[in-house]
């Protein structure tokens, strides 16, 4: 067979047809978004595009692609060398020369250097025999080009300030990145999955298709939020408005007919609101990333197209998690495709009170490069922490301060009641669970654990994180059924943690709630009376003051300022404009001086100073998302679900397609898919067993777990992973 200059396997794909492949990709992102680049980095992201994979006719890399196809070798002799990844040898055919005297030695500088770091491999130096393979296998191609032996000191280093200067300009991140995007969409190779996509749904963008449903049922009279939001569309906003005021619909229409992310804090909410605008709204080219995505899409719709146009982020709105879009702070190599997406991106950021201090650094630094790149973004939330204003202000992070705030028509939702060294009073849940509903909130699982052994028999529920995700998957629908009063009249009691805190449009009667931070407990409050004016006399929120995951989970801080606060309105209604004054008084530096001597503050302001000294490259991928979350995780596996499993006969299935070298990547997918619905995410803050082994294949940190694990599938009961209840045999434990 004679040298065909492959570039893939798959369908024997020539270096000239995938070229071939991403300027058509090309050709549709400059169509649809043709301002995002002048002419002249347009010519230069072009030319990215022409060179960025030339260096795949080494001799070496075209043997190993024929193999695979079963053809003889094209040369044998050449397997004997190392390998060189053919994004280091693909810069050999930029003669710098002339592209200095056309471009500059910078626009040179970025171009060789977008085609040299357009994968991230380990650097190999380039041998004399390399080049002369290269220049060899381009004379026989008759490709007329010459071999540049010199290009190699065009590539920018991040041990030089000038090379940095220029590593972080819009100009290379926005070549490096789109190259980056039309490369990753041309090899997916799937009809259907383009770089980006019209925002037009049936002709209509998300913003019409929300003013069609407020002319039909609101007579054209939209909420005081949405209309700041909609005639502030070219502006960064931080809107502040209470549960329920429309908030959604307002951030919709402030996207407009632009490109966008939806960003939530779960997967339940995410999931939700990706139903919401897809659905309700009757957006349809609305899609939804996180890491069950893949799962999603496979069961719920049996449609891969649309987790692919997800995760390449072609889509017009992506309703995410903050991790999918904000580990750029890192700038690890790669996160140049993310940010020259989110150039021409508006971002939503969801319940900004829910994040961690560390979290909050992160985003707060992600929105800085967002704007300084070009990007657009707007924070809706019903509590916003006013010392986040200091931080984005020491940042020089643009955006429009609400002025006035936006008070809801129903002014009294909700009667609060103290309780102070003492439990709640369990005959009385038991009592109000007769003909009301009743939802219990605390900080910790083994805390909701212990409440729903005193509450079980009395048609009780539980929801925490730790269940195996397809019983979760069945417990958050429910929990969303039970909490829809207009569907659903059934009375009795929910116990969660605060998992169900952010934006599920949930209403119960009675809260119960431990004492936690105030922006908490502001989100646990809006999951009762949500939409209603309370009238009656008893409290209807019930707050225990019991310290519970402090401070592990709760500032301890925070907490005794909330406590101060709460006191205040022991056994009285308490109105939303009493809530905004609460956090002022909390999180406000000029209200709160002692603020800054707290672990939140300080945990901010030292995470902020970290991420500043990162330079480009310095953090490796594979790092990325454990840093990003900081959180040591491991999944579990409870010894007597992975001995159904293995009774089943999976185990033994699964394990054959993960470890033949026949299995597709496609095959294996769907089979690590398959086994995300068995495991549990826990944190663990000490060193595995020694002779603790992962399963399934290396780097999967599944682990089999003594732990017990309780759920009746067909009650869609149980405790679920229980961590004080061991079995007698396994692999894993504290």
């Amino acid at each position: 067979m004679e040298n065909r200059a492959l570039a893939k396997t798959e369908k024997e794909k020539t270096i000239k047809e995938h070229t071939e492949d991403l300027l058509r990709q090309y050709d549709i992102l400059k169509s649809i978004y043709p301002n995002i680049l002048t002419e002249e980095e347009w010519g230069l992201l072009r030319e990215a595009v022409i060179y960025h994979d030339l260096g795949k006719i080494n001799s070496k890399f075209q043997n190993k692609l024929y193999k695979v196809l079963g053809y003889k070798k094209f040369l044998p002799e050449y397997d004997k060398r190392e390998e060189i990844p053919h994004n280091f040898l693909s810069p050999l055919f930029i003669n710098t020369e002339k592209y200095c005297r056309a471009v500059g030695e910078s626009n040179t500088k970025i171009l060789i250097s977008s085609v040299y770091y357009h994968h991230n491999r380990e650097e190999k130096r380039i041998q004399q025999e390399d080049i002369e393979d290269v220049k060899q296998q381009s004379e026989f191609l008759n490709m007329n080009v010459e071999v540049n032996p010199y290009s190699r000191k065009y590539v920018l280093s991040n041990d030089d300030e000038d090379d940095i200067k220029l590593l972080e300009s819009r100009k290379y991140i926005l070549i490096k990145g789109l190259l980056n995007k039309l490369d990753y969409v041309a090899s997916i190779d799937r009809a259907g999955v383009n770089v980006e996509e019209n925002s037009k749904d049936n002709n209509m963008t998300v913003a019409d298709k929300v003013k069609n449903i407020t002319e039909e049922k609101f007579d054209g009279k939209y909420r005081e939020v949405q209309r700041y939001m909609m005639n502030n569309g070219d502006k960064n906003l931080i809107v502040i408005s209470y549960t329920g005021s429309g908030k959604t619909e307002a951030a919709l229409l402030w996207i407009s007919n632009q490109k966008a992310f939806y960003t939530l804090p779960l997967k339940v909410s995410i999931n939700a609101m990706y139903k919401r605008i897809s659905q309700n709204i009757g957006y349809q080219k609305a899609l939804l990333l996180h890491s069950d995505a893949y799962s999603f899409y496979k069961n719920e719709q049996n449609d891969l197209n649309q987790f692919y146009r997800a995760k390449r982020m072609s889509s017009p709105i992506i309703v995410t998690t903050v991790d999918q879009i904000f580990k750029i702070v890192f700038r690890y190599q790669g996160y140049e495709e993310i940010l020259a997406t989110l150039s021409y991106s508006k971002v939503v950021i969801d319940e900004i009170q829910m994040y961690s201090p560390e979290l909050l650094a992160y985003i707060l630094l992600g929105l800085k490069m967002i704007t300084d790149i070009g990007g657009k973004f707007a924070i809706i939330t019903a509590t916003f922490p006013p010392v986040l204003y200091d931080f984005m202000n020491y940042l020089k992070i643009p955006y429009r301060k609400q002025e006035e705030r936006f008070m809801p028509h129903i002014t009294n939702r909700h009667k609060i009641k103290l309780i102070e060294q003492k439990d709640f009073d369990f005959e009385k849940i038991k009592i109000l669970a007769q003909n009301k509903k009743i939802l219990i909130i605390v900080n910790t699982i083994r805390r909701a654990q212990e409440i729903y052994e005193k509450l079980e028999d009395e048609h009780a529920h539980l929801l925490h994180s730790q269940y195996i995700r397809e019983d979760r998957d069945k417990l958050e629908e429910a929990i969303l059924k039970f909490g829809n009063r207009e569907e659903n009249r059934e009375c009795g009691i929910w116990i969660s943690t605060q998992i169900v805190e952010a934006s599920l449009d949930i209403d119960f009667d009675i809260l119960f709630t431990e004492m936690c931070s105030i922006d908490s407990l502001w989100q646990r409050m809006g999951r009762v009376y949500r939409k209603r004016v309370y009238k009656e006399e008893r409290p209807n929120v019930y707050i225990l003051d019991n310290r519970n995951g402090v401070p592990y989970i709760i500032d301890s801080e925070i907490y005794d300022y909330t406590l101060d606060e709460i006191k205040k309105f022991d056994n009285k209604n308490i109105s939303e404009a009493d809530k905004q004054d609460m956090i002022e008084n909390i999180f406000s530096i000029k209200k709160n001086p002692s603020l800054r001597k707290s672990k939140y503050y300080k945990k901010i302001k030292d995470t902020i100073q970290l991420l500043e000294n990162i330079r480009p490259y310095d953090v490796e991928n594979e790092n990325v998302n454990n840093k990003f979350r900081n959180i040591q995780n491991v999944s579990l596996i409870p010894d007597n679900i992975y001995q159904q499993l293995e009774n089943g006969g999976l185990i033994d299935e699964w394990n054959t397609i993960l470890k033949s070298s026949t299995s597709s990547v496609s095959e294996k997918m769907q089979v690590k898919d398959k086994i995300s619905k068995y495991i549990i995410s826990v944190r663990w803050s000490f060193k595995l067993e020694k002779d603790a082994e992962e399963l399934f294949y290396k780097g999967s940190n599944i682990y089999r777990t003594r732990y017990q694990y309780d759920f009746d599938k067909e009650k869609q009961k149980g405790k679920g992973l229980i961590m004080k209840n061991m079995q007698n045999r396994g692999y894993f434990d504290e």
